[in-house]
């Protein structure tokens, strides 16, 4: 019937406090002493606690779901079995009571028995029905109270599945899109240089291969991260050559701090694409990281083309999509970009 013992006292607890406040009444009402009563007053609400089971075994055996025609019966039943065993609770409470009584006035009681029953049924029906049916109203409020909390995490684990789809979704665009780059880059390369386009075909393997080992968690640690970063940096330094200078400054504390998975290789392969890729002299990437709490602050900045205004590719608005459904409004990506002097991208999230 419970599910915990605590529920099982908490629920003896009210009716024990019921027959306490009985006492109380028949002591001020009726000048009897308060010890005299108690043991009547706590018998009678025992059989109402017993009927008060019996009722929220009928209540959950026909549970009121609606106000509609559908949901009469189940009124009728609840309601109906509330009065009936009022009723039935009511003449076993005056049987006790009966027995409490001083012999003399148990005798003169009996000589009308039917009189007097009838007087003890006008007297305590309506505290008793309104005693049955609180205890249909606390049991279906119970249930309305488990149906909500049982539908808000239902709809909270919707939300979860829908929200880690869409990121799967959007993490896995980036591996084709720099699969197009790399590809294009050793297409590029094979007649030129056959030797630079197959230690490429090479790195690209080592890439795939640590992307296909990487925890399949939306995130991980940062040095697994920066792993996945070196690989791909590798296939660009073939294709770069001695043009590339790249400058890591990640402290030793920060390595198994947990970062989204693919965040620092959209942000790296546009700082090459966009940054110094069109320009012919040597650039210089740099990858930051550092702790502000409550933040961990990444940085990815080249000495590039730059640019003015504003210019995001999928790369770009992916990561950002993919921050918000990670940490809603608690994080922050800024770029900042000069002409001829190259972007630095600053990505905020918490620090755990």
């Amino acid at each position: 019937m419970f599910r915990k013992p605590v529920h099982a006292f908490m629920y003896a607890g009210i009716w024990v406090l019921m027959g306490l406040y009985y006492t109380t009444w028949d002591m001020l009402a009726y000048h009897m002493p308060f010890l005299s009563v108690l043991p009547m007053n706590l018998l009678q609400n025992a059989v109402w606690a017993l009927e008060g089971l019996l009722i929220i075994r009928i209540a959950r055996r026909f549970p009121i779901r609606s106000f509609s025609l559908r949901g009469l019966p189940a009124w009728i039943i609840n309601l109906g079995s509330g009065f009936v065993l009022a009723c039935v609770g009511l003449g076993i409470a005056w049987l006790i009571s009966l027995a409490f009584q001083e012999p003399e006035m148990r005798a003169k009681i009996l000589q009308w028995p039917g009189k007097n029953l009838l007087r003890f049924f006008f007297t305590y029906l309506h505290s008793t029905l309104l005693l049955m049916w609180a205890v249909l109203g606390g049991f279906h409020g119970f249930l309305l109270y488990n149906g909500l909390k049982a539908r808000e995490l239902e709809a909270a684990q919707l939300e979860a599945s829908l929200t880690l789809a869409r990121n799967q979704m959007l993490l896995a665009q980036f591996q084709p899109h720099f699969l197009f780059n790399a590809l294009n880059s050793i297409s590029a390369l094979i007649h030129v240089d056959p030797l630079a386009a197959d230690r490429m075909v090479a790195r690209l393997g080592d890439l795939l291969r640590l992307n296909l080992d990487a925890e399949a968690s939306q995130e991980l640690p940062l040095e697994k991260e920066m792993a996945l970063v070196d690989a791909f940096l590798a296939i660009e330094k073939v294709r770069f050559q001695d043009r590339l200078e790249v400058e890591v400054d990640i402290p030793a504390d920060l390595a198994r701090t947990p970062v989204p998975k693919f965040l620092l290789q959209p942000l790296v392969e546009n700082a090459l694409k966009h940054g110094l890729a069109p320009r012919a002299r040597p650039g210089r990437l740099a990858i930051r990281a550092r702790k502000e709490p409550p933040w961990l602050i990444l940085e990815v900045q080249d000495n590039g083309a730059g640019f003015e205004g504003t210019r995001e590719g999928v790369g770009l608005r992916n990561t950002r999509a993919r921050l918000y459904m990670l940490y809603h409004e608690n994080h922050q990506l800024e770029i900042f970009s000069v002409l001829d002097k190259g972007t630095r991208v600053v990505v905020r999230i918490p620090l755990h």
